[in-house]
């Protein structure tokens, strides 16, 4: 059986949906030895692909959705392999009906104030389709399955829920490796919180900087770190501001193999966020052996329960709180990792594939097996 792979998001910089796909692609090859896999992509990526995985540039400008249709569109026809998986979101719009579809959340049919109107009127149209003509659905989080039947007209049974898994490097950095890190930074001595993520608004960033701002009133050395990407969801002088306190540390991006240290070297992990199809920053965090706080929303609750210091309400007196008690209560701190620890089988990405390796096995038409 022939399978292509959307791999738009596997560029040079393998991060979001293109860390899943990647992850997932490597223990599929294993889970079906007998299939060829056929991956589509933007650009070069430079990442190691596994045997029997061929790699096919079609290089387009402009947006996904033009490159979806153009190109990624051609070659489809042109290949005409089994199985087509949908790594994406959406499907092209002139697709066949034998696709597996990867819906990693649906905020812009649940949430569309988030986005610019056109945009989200355009993509609630494409989603409702695309969920439609695939044969399977593939979700991150039960949280994700029941939203998508909650606005959409599907058979519950062609959704299959696939928790996401968690790399090896995820494991607690040396000791000696964690002070260099942090002296580079001038963070050395400090208590440091850190964020990892877009900046944008249904994560609550401003109502983290300030209840680090209420922390320092009782630890004057706490520090916050923030990583991630200005992607224009607060004007620019909301993001001036809430980035312009001395003991604020904003960085863009940080190198790959940089990412395991940052979780390292960090006291807790803040991730307010309002909506998550499921949340890798955080439980790679707990990975590392770091607490985490978190908002009590969306797949969070489902994913984290038990695991994370949770608030109510996005408000920064609440947060305070949370940081402090993961800061101080050591009991509870250790309780909360120590179940992490119990928990982590559960997030294999090995598991993930063999999952969706099931659901191609049982292909009803093309490649079915006999």
């Amino acid at each position: 059986m022939r399978i292509a792979v959307d791999g738009y998001e596997l560029g040079s910089e393998v991060r979001g949906v293109g860390r899943v796909v990647h992850n997932l692609l490597v223990h599929l090859v294993d889970a079906l030895p007998d299939d060829e896999f056929i991956v589509y992509t933007r650009e070069k990526t430079g990442i190691a692909l596994p045997p029997r995985v061929r790699e096919h540039v079609l290089a387009s400008r402009g947006s996904y959705l033009r490159w979806q249709n153009g190109p990624l569109r051609k070659a489809l026809r042109r290949e005409k392999p089994d199985i087509f998986f949908a790594s994406n979101y959406i499907l092209p719009l002139c697709s066949f009906r034998e696709s597996l579809l990867y819906e990693h959340d649906i905020s812009v049919v649940s949430h569309p104030e988030w986005y610019p109107r056109t945009y989200a009127l355009t993509r609630k149209y494409l989603t409702r389709r695309s969920l439609a003509k695939a044969r399977r659905v593939v979700v991150p989080s039960e949280f994700t399955r029941q939203e998508i039947l909650s606005f959409f007209n599907l058979d519950p049974e062609k959704i299959v829920v696939c928790w996401h898994g968690l790399e090896e490097k995820f494991r607690r950095a040396r000791e000696e490796d964690v002070l260099e890190w942090k002296r580079k930074r001038g963070l050395a001595g400090k208590v440091v919180i850190g964020y990892l993520g877009a900046l944008n608004r249904r994560r609550h960033i401003p109502v983290l900087v300030r209840a680090v701002e209420l922390l320092r009133s009782g630890i004057p050395d706490a520090a916050l770190i923030i990583v991630g990407k200005d992607v224009g969801s607060y004007s620019r002088q909301e993001t001036t501001q809430f980035l312009s306190p001395e003991w604020v540390h904003w960085e863009p991006i940080l190198p790959e193999e940089e990412i395991a240290l940052f979780y390292s070297a960090l006291d807790v992990f803040a991730f307010l966020s309002e909506y998550e199809g499921f949340g890798l920053p955080p439980l790679e965090a707990l990975a590392c052996g770091t607490s985490v706080v978190l908002l009590d929303r969306s797949s969070l609750r489902e994913i984290f329960s038990g695991m994370a210091f949770m608030v109510e309400n996005p408000e920064e007196r609440e947060v305070k709180e949370a940081l402090s008690s993961a800061l101080a209560d050591n009991a509870e701190r250790e309780r909360r990792l120590g179940l992490f620890e119990e928990r982590r089988g559960r997030f294999s990405w090995q598991s993930a594939a063999r999952k969706i390796a099931g659901i191609l096995k049982d292909w009803p038409t093309g490649g079915a097996r006999k």
